[in-house]
């Protein structure tokens, strides 16, 4: 299966539904091409671009640089397709890390 499409954020084992609602409508976007899967991700308050490399059939790893509260962000992460559900997780360097629940859009 492909990491390519855009995937709703459904929910967050670290934040509530206001959160992750707050700037619209929370989504991942990713294109995996041969093994490179690059993307964008908008969350909250929180956004950024995804640039990785599969490691595994269902799992990739990536860095990202993006924004947080309007702080600069950066950091690695992985993603990890659970049959029709995706795993995002995003480390901050030097910070925390942030699990999120995902489903492929239509």
């Amino acid at each position: 299966m492909s990491f390519t499409g855009t995937w709703s954020v459904a929910s967050s084992p670290d934040f509530d539904e206001d959160f992750l609602t707050e700037a619209g409508d929370p989504y991942v976007t990713l294109r995996q091409r041969s093994d490179r899967v690059e993307g964008r991700y908008q969350i909250g308050l929180m956004n950024g671009d995804i640039d990785g490399r599969l490691d595994g059939n269902d799992h990739a790893l990536f860095s990202f640089e993006g924004m947080d509260e309007l702080e600069e962000v950066n950091g690695a992460g992985t993603v990890t397709l659970q049959g029709d559900r995706l795993k995002f997780t995003l480390m901050y360097h030097q910070g925390d890390t942030w699990t999120f629940e995902c489903e492929r859009r239509p």
